[in-house]
C-alpha cells in the first residue's frame, strides 16, 4: 500500500504511461528513413522491422548500462543493420534526418492514454504536491517531448522535466533518480526523503526497480490493469485534512 499522506512529489514516466505512439507514425517514420537515406534495396516493411529491432536493442542497452544511446547513434545502428556503410554518413545528414522525422512526428502526434489528466494534475497541485517527468528517450528527443507536453496542456503542471538524452543517464540508473531527488528537494526542502517521492511508470525494471533502489516509492501502471488515472486519484486530495 502507498502511504499517500507522506507523498510530496510525484514523478511520471511518459511513454505508455501518459501517451502512446500514433499507430500511423512508425510506419511513416520507416518510410521517411528509407527515402532519406535512399535505402531503395529494402522494402518499407524491412526498414520498419530493422528500426523496431534496434529500438528494442537500444532500450535494453540503456537499461543495462544506465547511459543514453543518442538518436544519431540509433540511426547509425539502423543503417548498419540494413547493410549500409556508416563511415561516410555525416552529422549534417543525421541532423537533417532527425528534423524530417520529428516534423513527421508532429504531424502524426502521440495519443494521450487518458482524457482526464488535466483535472487530475490540477487537483494534485492544489494539495501542495508537485509533479515532474522522468523519461528515457530514443528516436524522439527531450525538446520535442517538451513541446508535445505543452500542446497537451500538461506542461503547466510539471515543475521540471528530465530526459535521458539531456542528462546522459537512463532509467534505472541511480544517477538519473538522484537528479530527480535533487530537483524535488529544491522545490520542497533539503529534508525531503526519497520515500516521499512517488514514481509511476510502465516498466518494471526502469521505473519500479530503479525508483525502489533509489529509496523512492514506486508503482507499476498499465492501461488495462492498473490505470494511471486511478492511481493518481489517491493523490488528488489532501489526506492531512
Amino acid at each position: 500500500m502507498i502511504a499517500i499522506e507522506n507523498i510530496r512529489h510525484i514523478s511520471l514516466d511518459i511513454w505508455m504511461t501518459l501517451i502512446r505512439s500514433n499507430p500511423a507514425y512508425k510506419q511513416l517514420r520507416a518510410e521517411g528513413f528509407r527515402q532519406y537515406f535512399q535505402l531503395n534495396e529494402h522494402s518499407p516493411a524491412a526498414v520498419e522491422a530493422a528500426m523496431r529491432e534496434i529500438d528494442v536493442l537500444v532500450n535494453n542497452m540503456n537499461e543495462v548500462t544506465g547511459r543514453n544511446v543518442h538518436t544519431f547513434e540509433i540511426y547509425l545502428l539502423c543503417l548498419h543493420k540494413l547493410g549500409r556503410e556508416v563511415k561516410g554518413i555525416t552529422t549534417t545528414q543525421l541532423i537533417g534526418c532527425y528534423a524530417a522525422l520529428e516534423e513527421l512526428w508532429t504531424q502524426y502526434p502521440p495519443l494521450p492514454l487518458y482524457n482526464n489528466l488535466n483535472a487530475l494534475f490540477e487537483s494534485i497541485r492544489a494539495t501542495g504536491r508537485t509533479i515532474s517527468l522522468l523519461s528515457n528517450t530514443g528516436f524522439i528527443q527531450g525538446p520535442a517531448l517538451r513541446r508535445m507536453m505543452q500542446q497537451f496542456g500538461w506542461d503547466q503542471y510539471f515543475s521540471f522535466q528530465l530526459f535521458s538524452d539531456e542528462t546522459g543517464y537512463s532509467k534505472p540508473a541511480p544517477q538519473f533518480f538522484a537528479q530527480l531527488l535533487e530537483k524535488a528537494r529544491y522545490l520542497h526542502d533539503a529534508g525531503l526523503s526519497p520515500a516521499q517521492i512517488w514514481h509511476l511508470g510502465d516498466n518494471p525494471l526502469a521505473d519500479v526497480e530503479g525508483a525502489t533502489n533509489a529509496g523512492m516509492t514506486a508503482s507499476l501502471t498499465t492501461f488495462d490493469k492498473q490505470p494511471l488515472d486511478e492511481l493518481l486519484q489517491l493523490a488528488a486530495f489532501d489526506h492531512a485534512k
